[in-house]
């Protein structure tokens, strides 16, 4: 198995993570909260409730592929490790909770996967949050369009970094530019200037071989049309030579024998750079037509671009506006909220009061229907000295007497009445008898009379004698 070419670098579970980096920002904000509803339990919970938000966020890393890396790369492992143990310097906001070599793939490459966590600064709610977009903006990434985002751009200066490590442990590579930046594509014009330059050089390169071609083609004229100036030997069939004209033509023939190969091999090219140079001009009407449409497409695409940038300015203007709005709503729910608690904490006080206000009035009422059975009994006690069936209390009452007495019962009823007891009222015109609170205060009376063995005094009486 491949499984043992791995290496964990870092790794810390993700709960745990969030409890380290957010735990004092989530006491804070829970601090200021005065309903228990709108505090926090556990913030990763929150975030991964959350369908806009990722908990975690992964990057893999790899430097070539398996045809000219592989899993068993010394270097490019070692270049991955220090990418990722010098993480948190290039990314103070991008808290990195787990890193992980893997070369377990067998027809695979060496590579890494780095976890991490953003951490922004915010001025509302919690003081540091899990915001990506404000963790980049706050390391200097700000999106400029829909093809030039922080996070497009925080990715380009990633792979620069990467580049240059690889370069100190002398990896070479070529930088794949991503989406960002890009490759680099040729426009029409390029591609004709392009055409244009390997046609030059090809030429270059065919002027010197033609040059030597028509050198050679006129040795072998030389050669062909030369004569030879001989000399019959009478009476016989053959001439003789100059020994100087011999050597001039041995040294011809040695010239075009040697350079004959070189002829061929001189035509052969004429040839094939013939055929370049009509594949070339094939190529170059092709590349013709397609510069053309090229060019209407790139008036189309500049068109859509135009578009494009008008829609993109008209949604942020209307970003802004949502993001103002949501701000002035948030705040008035905020405003609102606290004037929710500060409703709910006097309707609190409120119903204190009024149950407090009720207890008192019932305590008040029954004090005051005791005070008015009272006056009820005075009026009953006065009537049984003038209406006494026992003979007991009934008095011999003169006329003024008689009057006072039935005064005193006639005061009684009507302000028992005006006080709404109508039914003491009623009762104090009945001849009832004598209520048992004045019976035990008569009581009290007789004991003290017998023990002291004296009459009833009233002036003792006015003077505080009568006690309960």
């Amino acid at each position: 198995t491949l499984t043992v070419n791995n290496v964990t670098l870092r790794d810390v579970p993700v709960r745990q993570a969030y409890d380290e980096i957010f735990s004092s920002a989530v006491a804070e904000y829970n601090e200021k909260q005065k309903r228990a509803d709108r505090r926090i339990d556990s913030y990763y919970d929150k975030i991964k409730a959350d369908k806009k938000k990722n908990p975690v966020y992964e990057v893999i890393v790899q430097i070539g592929d398996k045809s000219d890396t592989g899993n068993s790369a010394v270097a490019e492992r070692q270049a991955l490790e220090r990418f990722a143990q010098e993480w948190e310097q290039r990314n103070p906001n991008l808290r990195l909770i787990g890193a992980y070599i893997h070369a377990d793939e067998p027809d695979g490459t060496v590579h890494a996967h780095l976890d991490y966590i953003p951490v922004a600064e915010c001025s509302r709610g919690m003081r540091i949050q899990n915001s990506l977009d404000r963790a980049l903006q706050q390391q200097g990434f700000n999106s400029e369009n829909i093809h030039k985002t922080a996070q497009i751009a925080w990715q380009d200066r990633e792979r620069e970094a990467l580049c240059a490590i690889c370069r100190e442990l002398n990896i070479d590579v070529q930088r794949n530019q991503g989406i960002g930046k890009g490759r680099k594509y040729l426009t029409p014009q390029e591609y004709k200037r392009a055409a244009r330059e390997r046609e030059e050089k090809i030429q270059a390169q065919l002027k010197p071989l033609q040059n030597e071609l028509e050198g050679y083609q006129r040795l072998s004229v030389s050669v062909k049309g030369s004569t030879l100036q001989k000399k019959k030997i009478p009476f016989t069939k053959r001439v003789s030579v100059s020994e100087s004209e011999l050597e001039r033509v041995e040294e011809q023939a040695r010239a075009y024998i040697v350079n004959r190969d070189e002829i061929d091999n001189v035509r052969e090219n004429q040839e094939k750079n013939q055929a370049q140079e009509n594949r070339l001009y094939s190529l170059s009407k092709e590349l013709d037509i397609q510069s053309n449409r090229l060019d209407e497409r790139e008036k189309r695409l500049d068109r859509k671009q135009q578009e494009v940038n008008e829609m993109y300015e008209q949604q942020r203007t209307v970003n802004e506006q949502l993001k103002e709005a949501k701000e002035s709503l948030f705040n008035y729910k905020i405003s609102f909220r606290e004037h929710l608690d500060e409703i709910g904490e006097l309707r609190m006080k409120l119903k204190q009061t009024e149950e407090q206000a009720k207890k008192d009035l019932a305590e008040t009422q029954k004090q005051l229907r005791e005070a008015y059975t009272s006056l009820k009994d005075v009026a009953q006690a006065i009537a049984m000295l003038v209406n006494d069936d026992t003979g007991t209390y009934k008095a011999d009452l003169s006329s003024e007497q008689w009057r006072l007495v039935n005064a005193v019962r006639r005061y009684c009823y009507f302000a028992l009445e005006d006080a709404k007891f109508n039914d003491l009222a009623e009762e104090s015109k009945s001849y009832r008898g004598i209520s048992k609170e004045i019976r035990h205060n008569m009581e009290i009376i007789r004991a003290k009379e017998q023990q002291h063995e004296q009459s009833y005094d009233r002036s003792h009486y006015d003077r505080g004698g009568m006690s309960r």
